[in-house]
């Protein structure tokens, strides 16, 4: 517990099952600053199933090494008129990830897929920690969209991002213009037929895809008996299969 605030501190500590004994691992440290009572307010706008990824989010402060990276993540983690609306949103009206909270389950999703490809991949930690927090931020600014807020408004929620996240891009661009170029292609419209220069921007993308077709096929036999090979999606009447 080397380098633990003695006063208390948030840490992410890895556990080994060993012969039935639970030993302590690896201990990674969160930025002092913060505090229990933070993460326990927003877990409160989620039901109990879903606060697990919260604290998958949080914890990455623990795993971030670029210190100019992880203070984006958690000036934008610890603004409450940016993650109130992101916990509680849609990620689409009649598409994929519709209900609410469904703008953080589908973000988490992408963030930790993204992540790993781009580990597997060999792109290097920063294109991993670009890729997390890329892909957990590609949809922010639909909080600004009309089926998620009485004033807001029909259109790309690409550029919303970019205003939703303003001060903290801001800051990041100064800081490291180089990650913030990178962040910002993974949350940007894909314009042309040619892929990104940054390969972490075409990794969110296609786990951005990933994750909405894997959900519209879960909805399409969400109704279906077990021993069906096939069911038509009731919104756009899209064909799925399954192996069984």
């Amino acid at each position: 517990m080397q380098g633990v605030c003695p006063e208390g501190q948030w840490v992410l500590a890895e556990l080994n099952d060993k012969e039935g004994q639970w030993l302590l691992g690896s201990v990674q440290t969160l930025p002092v600053m913060l505090g229990r009572q933070q993460l326990e307010r927003q877990q409160a706008w989620l039901p109990e199933a879903k606060q697990a990824l919260l604290v998958d989010i949080w914890s990455m402060l623990a795993v971030i090494e670029d210190g100019v990276l992880r203070q984006f993540l958690l000036a934008v983690l610890t603004d409450d008129s940016i993650m109130a609306p992101f916990c509680q949103s849609r990620a689409s009206h009649r598409h994929h990830h519709d209900q609410q909270g469904g703008l953080l389950v589908h973000s988490h999703e992408v963030a930790m897929t993204a992540a790993m490809l781009s580990s597997q991949h060999g792109l290097g930690q920063r294109s991993v920690w670009v890729a997390f927090v890329g892909g957990l931020l590609h949809d922010v600014g639909k909080i600004r969209l009309y089926y998620n807020e009485s004033a807001g408004i029909c259109g790309q929620h690409e550029s919303l991002n970019f205003m939703v996240l303003g001060p903290q891009l801001e800051q990041l661009r100064i800081a490291s213009p180089k990650v913030f170029e990178a962040l910002s292609a993974c949350m940007a419209v894909k314009v042309g037929q040619y892929a990104d220069p940054y390969q972490v921007a075409n990794i969110v993308r296609m786990c951005d895809r990933l994750s909405a077709e894997v959900s519209n096929w879960k909805n399409a036999f969400a109704r279906v008996p077990d021993h069906f090979w096939y069911a038509r999606s009731p919104r756009d009447q899209q064909m799925y299969k399954r192996l069984g």
